[in-house]
């Protein structure tokens, strides 16, 4: 990846619905070489999607998860399967998971499936006001 494909994805960044022309445009280069740059660039894994962003709906929360010790890799393969925002955290838990769910009781079921997951010792849970 160059400064281009760098400058090409700052700007999908800012706005997925930007047209290739537009890009093109700015960074001096032909629509043709951003259409082929973007597509290698989601060839390559680089852009995995196109999505678009709104105002929070419904309940949004992130999920602190404690494991046991040497059961961490195991545990957020099994959080793969509830959540698709994880992050790996060091320090008192050991993951953070993004859950958004329509409405508190679909977050305290899918709270309650990280909780059966064997070697989950506690959560705690941060939902988010405003």
């Amino acid at each position: 990846m160059n400064k281009k494909d760098a400058e090409i994805i700052a700007m999908l960044r800012s706005n997925a619905r930007i047209k290739n022309t537009e890009i093109a445009r700015k960074i001096g280069l032909t629509e043709g070489a951003i259409r082929a740059r973007i597509a290698n660039l989601i060839e390559k894994g680089v852009i995995r999607k196109f999505t678009i962003e709104t105002e929070p709906v419904g309940v949004e929360s992130i999920v602190l998860v404690e494991s046991e010790a040497g059961r961490s890799r195991d545990i957020l393969e099994k959080l793969k399967e509830i959540a698709e925002t994880i992050f790996e955290t060091s320090g008192e838990f050991d993951a953070a998971v993004m859950i958004r769910t329509a409405d508190v009781d679909q977050l305290n079921s899918a709270v309650d499936r990280i909780r059966e997951i064997p070697g989950v010792v506690r959560t705690s849970t941060l939902i988010r006001l405003a």
